[in-house]
């Protein structure tokens, strides 16, 4: 099972095969770990379940809560974000449809891994956004 790391989070691919109607992917957050910014996807609906923890989410501008066994949706077009808002470590798992955009997360490793500096690591992000369904809006929330 493949495996990306972000800083402070971990993806797990649990099913991400391009071409198909959805892809699987386990998000896994520290605690105070930093959120995406707001962002909108124009094609790709995505589907949050929390597994252990909390997370908070940031949906058309109204902050949502969502514990373990809770369930959000966010459908293609309306801008969001989410972030792991407990104490401890979080995870939830991720529906993406349809599949394809999970090779961004694969991308953005590589490219902030060879980033020298904040204007390069935008760079990385602003190329990848053009190629992956992800128009920033926003910048990160204030987690409180």
């Amino acid at each position: 099972m493949e495996i990306v790391r972000l800083g402070p989070v971990t993806i797990r691919y649990v099913h991400a095969e391009t071409g198909g109607s959805y892809s699987l992917l386990e998000w896994i957050a520290r605690a105070a770990a930093p959120s995406p910014p707001v962002h909108i996807h124009r094609e790709t609906d995505e589907g949050f379940y929390v597994v252990n923890g909390t997370y908070a989410f940031l949906l058309d501008g109204d902050r949502i809560g969502a514990a373990a066994g809770e369930h959000v949706l966010v459908p293609k077009g309306h801008p969001h974000t989410f972030w792991n808002a407990g104490e401890e470590t979080a995870s939830c798992m991720i529906v993406l449809s349809p599949s394809g955009f999970e090779a961004y997360f694969r991308e953005l490793a590589d490219g902030l891994a060879t980033a020298d500096s904040e204007d390069a690591a935008m760079a990385v992000r602003e190329h990848l956004s053009s190629r992956y369904d992800i128009e920033v809006v926003g910048p990160p929330p204030e987690q409180s």
